[in-house]
């Protein structure tokens, strides 16, 4: 039966080292996956948003009514102004 040399010695240890770090990889990977997997269940059930689909357009029992705003909604005050033709507007940084 042949000895081992230094040098299969020396091979078989790095082989076993690569070895030991992909699992230690392919575990990192798997439990990080689980852990978000997990961590985006918990966060999805506790804080459920509202859909738009909740919240009825009217009220029940009520009829449409003919475009006029409801309470609490309000056009706005004022247009926006456009860039051009309005108040000049002050560009600074160039040379």
């Amino acid at each position: 039966m042949p000895r081992q040399s230094q040098l299969d010695s020396a091979r078989l240890r790095r082989d076993l080292g690569l070895a030991r770090a992909r699992r230690l990889t392919v575990y990192t990977a798997v439990g990080a996956t689980a852990f978000t997997g997990v961590f985006a269940l918990v966060a999805a059930t506790s804080f459920p948003g509202r859909s738009p689909s909740s919240a009825p357009a009217t009220q029940p029992g009520s009829t449409d009514n003919g475009g006029v705003t409801q309470p609490g909604l309000s056009a706005p005050v004022q247009l926006p102004q456009q860039a051009y033709g309005g108040a000049p507007v002050a560009i600074s940084g160039g040379s």
